[in-house]
């Protein structure tokens, strides 16, 4: 084979789907407690949401750098070229540790590619980059920005907590958004950070904003595709609420490497040029 694709378990994707080419995860590390698990093999989905709904301490860490190098090193070996595509560089180090590697193992066959974001955005990143290089490009990070202004991450969660406990939202607003039971639109900008799109006071006010902003973004595109997430088992109502009408390429489960920081009440969609 000619490309190997590896990608950190932030990637979130429906499970029985097939990307069609030789593909490997370098899975992050979930902590629930202080105890150390490997995101989606040593711990499941519903087992961390039932940690996390039980209140447990929750925390991720990026994969383990020996891991990455071992699996890395001898892809590059194997195949012509290696892909790398991961979590925006804004949320997490496993692109700076990544490239770390690389440069110090001097692989020239390998691309690090920053998907500046995260979940479901960073799968549709992916689809493109598998599409963009079988197809005889030379996907660089430019290319990929393009990717990504071409596709609009929109999600909401239903406590501010676990985004203020991250960092990723200030103290003040997570208090009054939970004073005032506000839930936050959010999304990831250009450059890979968290950003807000607006409150509402209601899932219901949520999905008809969300639903709003994704059909003014399929206007803008050609060919449309919507990859669509949730995360416990409740949020998936609200899910089938926001994708109705929709054409949906596929829906995924949202991860332990995720969930950890928005929180196990959480839904939402990316909607992006078609590839």
């Amino acid at each position: 084979m000619k490309n190997m694709y590896l990608f950190d378990s932030s990637v979130d994707y429906q499970s029985n789907l097939e990307f069609g080419v030789p593909t490997d995860i370098l899975p992050l590390r979930v902590y629930i407690d202080d105890k150390e698990y490997i995101d989606k093999v040593t711990i499941s989905d519903e087992q961390f949401y039932e940690f996390a709904l039980n209140g447990a301490k929750l925390g991720t860490s990026q994969p383990n750098p020996e891991m990455m190098k071992q699996k890395i090193v001898k892809y590059s070996k194997e195949y012509e070229n290696v892909y790398i595509v991961t979590i925006s560089q804004k949320l997490s180090g496993t692109y700076d540790t990544i490239s770390s590697i690389i440069q110090n193992e001097r692989l020239r066959n390998v691309t690090l590619l920053d998907s500046k974001s995260g979940s479901v955005k960073t799968t549709y990143v992916l689809y493109r980059v598998i599409s963009a290089v079988e197809n005889g490009v030379k996907v660089t990070q430019d290319i990929v920005g393009n990717f990504v202004k071409e596709s609009l991450l929109v999600f909401t969660v239903s406590s501010l907590e676990y985004l203020e406990r991250g960092g990723r939202i200030g103290r003040a607003k997570a208090l009054i958004g939970k004073l005032l039971k506000i839930k936050p639109i959010l999304s990831t900008d250009d450059d890979g950070y968290t950003t807000s799109l607006g409150m509402e006071r209601t899932h219901e006010g949520c999905i008809n904003k969300m639903r709003a902003l994704t059909k003014d973004f399929i206007e803008k595109i050609e060919n449309p595709i919507i990859i669509g997430g949730f995360g416990v088992a409740s949020m998936k109502q609200y899910l089938d609420k926001l994708l109705e009408g929709f054409d949906v390429h596929s829906v995924a489960r949202i991860g332990p490497a995720i969930a950890a920081h928005v929180g196990p009440e959480v839904f939402g969609l990316v909607v992006g040029r078609g590839f």
